[in-house]
């Protein structure tokens, strides 16, 4: 997070409506930033942790979360999201960057038969589900007291880059929100990268 980038209006990503909007998870023209590779390679080596397990500061996930049940009991609730919960505190005025991404489920219009894409043939589009990303004091339980979130409602990535606003514990928490294919689970991706107080 040191090098500052410019889109073509001259202005940041802090001051985009990605930056402002929980609904934007990226800049319309800088995405989430700029890709350094010695970064990437850190953050790799970061290791990668499960949920409900206590996280360093740097690290990544990859993890399924089961589908929202309709009918759930308090007792199932648990079954659609997973915690990251940091294991030392967070510095006052770092910031935090985490990216949570998932695939679109798709299937092949197999016009043969053949288990194979065939020139010709096409795949049929089931639907996104409806992730979200939440940042939230690790004492909090409820989403609507996440100091910030990416909630996009059409994209298969939702992102984080936000400044904390007290030293102290956090999670992080990935919300399987809403289903929209009949895939009993949902495989993603996490990757977070935040600064622990001295």
């Amino acid at each position: 997070m040191s090098r500052t980038l410019y889109d073509e209006s001259n202005r940041t990503w802090i001051d985009s409506d990605a930056y402002r909007d929980r609904a934007i998870p990226l800049h319309a023209d800088l995405g989430t930033g700029h890709l350094n590779a010695y970064r990437a390679v850190l953050q790799l080596d970061g290791g990668q942790w499960a949920p409900g397990e206590t996280v360093p500061v740097l690290g990544w996930s990859y993890a399924v979360v089961e589908a929202p049940i309709p009918t759930a009991t308090p007792a199932h609730l648990h079954e659609h999201f997973h915690d990251y919960g940091f294991e030392a505190p967070l510095q006052a005025g770092s910031y935090l960057s985490a990216t949570l991404a998932w695939e679109r489920l798709v299937t092949l219009n197999d016009a043969n038969q053949n288990g194979l894409y065939d020139l010709g043939e096409s795949f049929a589009d089931q639907g996104l589900n409806n992730l979200d990303l939440y940042l939230m004091r690790a004492e909090d339980t409820d989403i609507t007291d996440s100091i910030w979130s990416s909630v996009s409602s059409e994209d298969s990535v939702e992102h984080l880059f936000t400044q904390i606003p007290t030293t102290g514990n956090y999670k992080l928490r990935v919300v399987y929100h809403s289903a929209v294919n009949e895939a009993p689970t949902q495989p993603y991706a996490l990757a977070w990268w935040g600064v622990a107080a001295p």
